[in-house]
């Protein structure tokens, strides 16, 4: 019987839960890594959020064949993974460098919007709600302008690394395949996306709720345990989607040759 997208979403959903569930521990463990190169780093030095834009594919394949070993070795050892990666580094490097020169462009093109935006930030002063709605619906025009500038990056980025990395392909036909693979799979991705947002808001509201009972008894507890939780759900969504990456990959390039068994 031939899946629908929606059974086909659905279980790319299960099955990225399963992988996770494998090795919770270690799996936030490379989350926190992650987040640490990709989140942090950047905020400290233009330089290095230049640089970490340039090495994002590569750190994206190493992340996503971990999970590829242990769901083929039931096993996890970095080291092979590293050499294996070696030996399409420089293509993913220049994956990284043509999605920072397509980043600079966007920005580019929404530069001075941008800064008008910023110009007329709310200030200690306050604001008249005429121009606090026009401040809210500029700052809405921009994040639309943003998203849909920025959506033929993630589509072309979201399978490519892999594709690199596993199974050789040049970066033309990478990032070809990419956007072939999600608009082919348009509906399960779609599905996916959405159970899993879905399902991380339930929780992540089932938890508040839970804290904000005991921050009613102890304040301060509240204001402890709010920030842990939202470290820990950036944590856990961080490592789901590299799970998700995978099983995507997987399904979507089944029958394409793989470089390392």
């Amino acid at each position: 019987m031939t899946e629908t997208g929606t059974q086909q979403g659905l279980r790319w959903v299960r099955e990225s839960l399963a992988l996770f569930k494998t090795q919770p521990h270690v799996w936030m463990l490379w989350a926190l890594a992650y987040i640490m190169i990709f989140r942090v780093l950047p905020s400290l030095d233009k330089i290095l959020a230049l640089v970490t834009v340039v090495i994002w594919p590569a750190c994206m394949a190493f992340f996503v064949m971990l999970y590829r070993q242990m769901d083929l070795q039931n096993q996890i050892v970095p080291r092979t993974v590293w050499q294996q990666l070696q030996t399409n580094f420089k293509t993913l490097l220049l994956l990284g460098l043509s999605g920072l020169i397509y980043a600079l462009l966007a920005t580019y093109l929404l530069g001075s919007e941008l800064a008008e935006l910023v110009a007329h930030a709310p200030t200690k002063a306050g604001m008249t709600e005429s121009q606090m709605t026009k401040f809210l619906e500029g700052s809405l025009s921009f994040i639309v302008k943003l998203i849909l500038l920025l959506l033929p990056l993630f589509i072309a980025t979201w399978f490519s690394p892999m594709l690199i990395a596993l199974n050789g392909y040049d970066l033309p036909k990478a990032i070809k395949s990419s956007i072939a693979g999600i608009l082919q799979y348009f509906v399960p991705m779609l599905i996916s996306w959405l159970v899993m947002i879905a399902g991380m808001l339930v929780v992540m509201l089932g938890l508040g709720l839970v804290i904000g009972i005991l921050g009613a008894v102890i304040p301060m507890l509240a204001e402890l345990l709010m920030p842990l939780l939202v470290f820990a759900a950036l944590l856990v969504i961080s490592a789901l989607m590299f799970a998700f990456q995978y099983i995507s990959y997987k399904d979507v390039f089944r029958a394409a040759p793989v470089l390392h068994e």
